[in-house]
């Protein structure tokens, strides 16, 4: 199964979001060019394999939250809830 039309999709729809949301857009495949074929093999769909990878990347992410020395490669938007004067999420 190729992402690679999948992907090409996604970055076009990338360029074309707010300035703001871009680099999430970018984040979201950039996981998915990781990915390799021995990977990819275990799903028919690309859509699925799309979601399953940028949902495992999601949650590896929310369980490192608490590690030392983690830092988001993503910017904070206005669209995050402050609370206290931190970002929330």
């Amino acid at each position: 199964m190729e992402l690679d039309p999948l992907i090409l999709r996604w970055k076009k729809t990338t360029r074309a979001l707010k300035i703001h949301e871009q680099p999430y857009g970018k984040y979201i495949t950039d996981i998915l060019e990781r990915r390799t074929d021995a990977e990819l093999a275990l799903f028919a769909d690309p859509v699925e394999a799309a979601a399953f990878f940028c949902l495992l990347d999601m949650v590896m992410r929310a369980a490192d939250r608490n590690s030392p020395g983690l830092s988001s490669p993503l910017p904070v938007t206005r669209q995050q809830p402050i609370i206290a004067g931190r970002p929330v999420g």
